[in-house]
């Protein structure tokens, strides 16, 4: 078990080649990881079609880096990512503009992927699944060189380096996952499998840039100042939740790694090259309104927890006065709980999954978090 993380300052996207670099060298350098003639895919996070400003995928001066890093060492450089949404051609070229990839890639010889077959990998190690659909690219690539971005989730609390692999699932066999495993703990766990049969081989954090509050995709900006790598993306996650002040138990895929063995304990065993961690800690950095950790307040049976967790959960709500009726939110509800029949997406409260998706791929951010009264309270009491 490798639990080293590099953590290196970066203040700015224009001093991020440095960064990346020296984030990389502190781990063991590309050489390490790239031989000449790699076929390298290099899997950027790119939900969705946002600008680099919003800070929500990354940043395309820092994949940039990366690929500039890649192509020094002799590798042959393949960006390939499925966002949320349909899986192709035009919504690849709408991404990939948007987000500023075929920028990214000019004085490169890095190549976008527009190859949208996949393949359906068995996995008979898997814990929560044994069959994953998985992008072909991936599947080709001598080295996958993952590039996360430190953000909180709606869902999931926090999205990194292991969710971030999310993205070599199809299309919509993403919104069939989310209606399958429509609970948090199985979800992540499912992550974790997928982790675990894909395997990159280095994973590098964009975060000179981060988000905050609900994220994914509507939280707020955060600068953060860091570049991070690792070849243990589950070390990479623990010591990115340690940053932010997320326990581990907070976070299902970092406690589901450890359980699993995959990741030491604590962020105090993490191998910390470079900056001390402990300094940088943000104890200020806002969590998403889904957020509420209850393993803080009680402990109970199973059937009897997930009742009070249900009854605890926050729910996705529409604010008509930003909405414009484009029924993205509808195309992407994995359940089909959004019916957009008066023109307007309305949420079948009883038969949504609380996955957040209407949240995190709405364009225009008209997607909130809504407490419950009694969930208000007892964190208000907590405190």
């Amino acid at each position: 078990m490798n639990n080293k993380v590099s953590v290196v300052k970066c203040d700015r996207y224009s001093e991020v080649q440095n960064a990346v670099e020296n984030a990389v060298s502190l781990i063991g350098g590309i050489g390490k990881f790239v031989k000449k003639g790699d076929n390298v895919v290099i899997k950027p996070n790119l939900v969705s079609k946002k600008k680099p400003e919003e800070a929500v995928t990354t940043n395309p001066e820092f994949l940039h880096a990366v690929i500039v890093m890649v192509e020094k060492a002799g590798g042959n450089v393949t960006i390939a990512e499925s966002p949320g949404g349909p899986y192709n051609t035009a919504a690849l070229k709408g991404v990939y503009s948007v987000c500023g990839v075929d920028k990214a890639i000019e004085g490169t010889n890095a190549k976008l992927n527009f190859d949208t077959s996949f393949t359906e990998v068995h996995f008979p190690e898997g814990k929560t699944v044994k069959k994953i659909p998985i992008i072909n690219p991936i599947l080709n690539a001598d080295v996958i060189i993952s590039l996360p971005k430190l953000k909180t989730h709606a869902m999931t609390s926090y999205t990194g380096a292991v969710k971030n692999l999310f993205g070599t699932i199809p299309g919509t066999y993403k919104a069939e996952l989310h209606f399958r495993l429509n609970e948090r703990k199985s979800f992540c766990s499912m992550l974790v499998d997928l982790h675990e049969c894909v395997k990159p081989t280095l994973s590098i954090m964009d975060a000179v840039w981060g988000m905050e509050g609900n994220g994914p995709t509507a939280g707020q900006n955060r600068h953060i100042g860091l570049v991070m790598a690792s070849e243990n993306a589950h070390a990479l996650d623990l010591a990115s939740c340690y940053l932010i002040d997320y326990a581990p138990n907070e976070v299902d895929t970092v406690r589901e790694a450890i359980e699993r063995g995959l990741v030491c304990d604590s962020a105090e065993k993490i191998d910390i090259a470079g900056e001390d961690i402990k300094p940088l800690v943000m104890k200020d950095y806002l969590k998403p309104e889904s957020h509420f950790n209850l393993i803080k307040l009680i402990s109970l049976p199973d059937a009897l927890n997930a009742r009070l967790i249900n009854a605890l959960a926050s729910k996705p709500a529409m604010d008509y006065d930003i909405c414009v009726g484009c029924g993205e939110c509808a195309r992407c509800c994995p359940p089909k709980a959004i019916d957009m029949s008066s023109g307007k997406p309305v949420i079948d409260t009883k038969r949504c999954i609380k996955c957040f998706c209407c949240q995190e791929l709405c364009p225009k951010k008209a997607v909130k978090i809504k407490r419950p009264l009694l969930n208000r309270f007892m964190i208000k009491f907590l405190k």
